[in-house]
């Protein structure tokens, strides 16, 4: 089991969707997150109870774009939202974790906060992906559609999840360049954790670079 882990704009999601066309099954804590502030979920209410109505649109959804410009400029917000979340995510990551048992040869936990909530201690290895934090803004500020001033505080936000997870990981990628060089590395990163992947299938999935 293999533990995925980086912050935002660093490229652990496509790290961890290349192992998944390897046939490894991941398990996604973004994903989790967002089913469990769906409409009617306890965490919503437990979010709106603390933080105040204005964090819930209308439909009864989670205003994530402000929630988000909120915990990223205040620590303290963070710490609040996190208290809520993390038990509710650990305990959704065990639940898939049973589901899943002895059906894959490996099983993926990709998750920004591996080790702050504690989940590096449900996985064998753990596999952390960085990039450049220049290069971390234009990505995000492209795919979130936010301003550079709002990717700015969100990376800011997240403080010391590089130094975290460099220090403990078990394998640092470093993502600052291609896909295709992301994918490189990662093919040898998995050869040096003892990760066996055949070659046929790496091969048709990485072709070389033209």
């Amino acid at each position: 089991m293999v533990g995925i882990t980086g912050s935002i704009g660093s490229g652990k999601s496509l790290v961890s969707s290349e192992l998944a066309r390897l046939g490894a099954y991941v398990i996604d804590l973004d994903v989790i997150a967002r089913e469990l502030v769906e409409p009617g979920m306890p965490a919503l209410a437990e979010i709106r109870d603390e933080f105040g109505p204005e964090y819930v649109l209308e439909q009864g959804t989670l205003n994530r774009r402000v929630l988000g410009r909120l915990v990223f400029s205040d620590p303290e917000a963070l710490r609040r939202l996190n208290k809520i979340m993390f038990p509710k995510l650990v305990e959704a990551t065990k639940e898939r974790l049973d589901e899943v048992s002895g059906q894959y040869d490996l099983v993926v936990v990709g998750a920004a906060i591996l080790y702050q909530a504690g989940l590096d201690k449900l996985v064998d290895k753990v596999i952390a992906v960085t990039a450049e934090k220049d290069i971390r803004i234009a990505r995000i500020v492209k795919r979130d559609k936010l301003s550079y001033e709002e990717a700015l505080a969100r990376v800011r936000g997240q403080g010391e999840l590089d130094e975290v997870a460099g220090r403990s990981a078990d394998l640092v990628i470093d993502n600052s360049g291609t896909p295709q060089a992301l994918r490189r590395k990662l093919m040898d990163g998995l050869r040096l954790l003892g990760i066996d992947v055949s070659s046929r299938t790496a091969d048709s999935i990485f072709p070389d670079d033209e």
